[in-house]
């Protein structure tokens, strides 16, 4: 198996791992939770993780899908 095809499941894989975690903590996280850190809600430290983790998952869903097809 040649590494660029390799590294594009792999890059898929956590692109995927990414984009799920990412959902869920936009969706659920931080939701009944009263804690704080800082002057940032518990909600608002989950939504600025989930649009972290989503845009992250989505750069690697691409990167991956770039190396498989070259």
């Amino acid at each position: 198996m040649p590494a660029f095809t390799a590294f594009g499941i792999l890059l898929i894989l956590t692109g995927l791992a990414g984009l799920s975690f990412g959902t869920y903590a936009l969706l659920r996280g931080g939701r009944g939770q009263q804690g704080r850190i800082g002057p940032i809600p518990e909600r608002g430290v989950h939504l600025i993780a989930g649009a972290r983790m989503l845009l992250v998952g989505a750069l690697c869903l691409a990167a991956g899908i770039y190396l498989l097809l070259i």
